[in-house]
């Protein structure tokens, strides 16, 4: 008889998306199941830099520190270089500024630090929140009753089927996605454009480096163009190389032999020790599927969307889509919103992905030499790409002009105590914030919170938070009778720029539409 388990979300697939999903579910309590067909976590880098918006959640998740000691390495990885080779003539370079200082706006920063050595880091504190996660285990079928949803997986050793009963599915199983294939979901966009291998090699690059640490290294050579990475070890590194179908070429031709061949040729010695840990392929594309989400199932990372990797927003678009996602599906679960919260994901995320898609394939073009002036114009600021996007209409603002407008990512500011940012304030539940005026405000959140067993938190800043820097008004555009009401992922609810003559009943509404609930009073 097959075996049969009850969790309430079912996560596929174990990349960084998939495993973020698994943890940001558990430390809120939701009981997850996550299931990866492969062995473990990628042994490819894939994606090498996180923004600052991605450590702000994963400091909320309890994952930063452990991100910023692995990435300790890869701190003075600061040339994008070009050369023949690493043995020969180097055409140019470009030292990369030190990261701005950008203390202001986030106490976080960007690190880089390869995705296999980032997935581990996520994969411990998964399990450690308590995530079941079943590597080795692949999605057999699924089936979907207005009651839950119905999977059959099967552990890939041992051939044993089983079947997984759960209220939802996070499908995060990549840019090939067979369960969006599966439910019928297409993509819009350009597609492939681009054919590439990346070929995972080891070899002791102290000497071919020469003491130059690169963050990214393109060779340019007469045998061919390719662009190549390596680790803080200096003794593995990645070859990425383009091959064209159109041409006759494929996968099939980057053997062992052949990829020896193209990673000494681009360290410039033909007789170099090389050894050949892997050769992944993969498509450079820029597309959205048409639904982030059928009935109970969702789409995150990759299955949801694939941007052009000039720029690197794919990971962390992918992991910003779970943390969306995961407080939604929390409050839905317990009971604290209506289930009509669930639709928000695609209408929050499906914008924000195809700007960033749209973003990336301009930086390509840049990058290409083809962009025309008036492409060139449409690029938007990194930081607003990844700091300032919004869930209401309009294009990303710059975080140095967030003012706490609904829709947007709440100001960061630096705060006096245990405490460090109001980041940290963020995470569990809604938070109010009121100002040094605002006890009306704290009153009425604590006794509807009460009242209606909604997970809301309040403060007074300058009592109950102390903002170091004495800028919240300013920064949350309220005066000190005025409030802002803050989801669980850190973006603002709703905000009353001062004092009303019923705030539990203005509460009141505005946790009603956080919450999709009409019986909160």
């Amino acid at each position: 008889m097959m075996q049969e388990q009850k969790t309430s979300v079912l996560v596929v697939g174990g990349g960084v998306v998939g495993l973020s999903s698994a943890l940001f579910l558990a430390n809120a309590g939701v009981a997850v199941t996550l299931v990866e067909r492969h062995p473990g976590t990628s042994i490819h880098p894939r994606a090498w830099g996180w923004y600052e918006r991605t450590l702000e959640i994963f400091r909320a998740a309890g994952v930063e520190k452990q991100v910023l000691e692995a990435a300790k390495g890869f701190a003075d990885h600061r040339i994008n270089g070009k050369v023949v080779s690493l043995l020969g003539t180097e055409i140019g370079r470009q030292i990369l500024p030190d990261a701005d200082d950008l203390r202001a706006i986030t106490p976080c920063k960007h690190v880089s630090l390869g995705q296999d050595r980032m997935e581990p880091i996520v994969r411990a504190a998964a399990a450690s929140a308590g995530a079941e996660l079943l590597f080795n285990t692949g999605l057999i079928d699924l089936t979907q009753s207005a009651d839950g949803v119905d999977a059959i997986v099967v552990d890939r050793v041992e051939g044993v089927e089983r079947r997984i009963k759960a209220d939802y599915v996070i499908a995060a199983d990549g840019a090939r996605s067979p369960l969006r294939e599966k439910l019928g979901v297409g993509a819009q966009g350009r597609g492939a454009f681009r054919h590439q291998v990346s070929i995972l090699f080891r070899a002791d690059l102290t000497g071919p480096l020469n003491g130059r640490r690169f963050s990214i290294c393109q060779i340019e050579n007469p045998e061919f163009t390719a662009v190549l990475g390596h680790d803080d070890t200096l003794t593995e590194g990645t070859l990425i190389v383009t091959y064209k179908p159109e041409d006759g070429e494929s996968v099939g031709d980057f053997t062992t032999e052949r990829s020896v061949e193209l990673v000494r040729a681009a360290i410039g010695d033909d007789a170099y020790p090389v050894e050949i840990r892997d050769v992944l392929p993969w498509e450079m594309a820029g597309i959205v599927a048409e639904r982030l989400r059928v009935d109970r199932v969702f789409f995150a990372g990759d299955s949801a969307h694939i941007v052009p990797p000039i720029g690197g927003y794919g990971a962390n678009l992918g992991i910003h889509d779970a943390h969306n996602l995961a407080w939604k599906l929390a409050a839905v679960l317990a009971g604290h919103a209506g289930v009509e919260l669930l639709d928000t994901y695609e209408a929050e995320r499906a914008p924000v992905a195809r700007l960033t898609v749209a973003q990336g394939g301009l930086r390509l073009a840049m990058r290409a030499g083809f962009a025309t002036d008036e492409q060139k114009s449409q690029v938007i600021d990194p930081l607003a790409m990844t700091l300032g996007y919004r869930y209401t209409p309009g294009q990303p603002i710059h975080p140095s002009e967030l003012t706490g407008e609904p829709g947007t990512r709440a100001p960061h500011l630096w705060l006096d105590g245990d405490l460090e940012s109001t980041v940290d304030v963020f995470g569990a539940d809604f938070v109010l914030l009121a100002g040094s005026d605002g006890q009306a405000w704290v009153e009425a959140a604590q006794k509807l919170a009460a009242r209606n067993e909604v997970p809301v938190t309040a403060f007074r800043v300058g009592t109950d938070l102390i903002d170091r820097d004495g800028v919240f008004p300013t920064a949350y555009g309220v005066a000190a009778d005025g409030a802002a009401l803050v989801r669980p992922d850190g973006f603002v609810a709703w905000r009353s720029s001062g004092s009303v003559d019923q705030a539990e009943a203005e509460l009141a509404t505005a946790l009603s539409s956080a919450l999709a609930r009409t019986d909160i009073a």
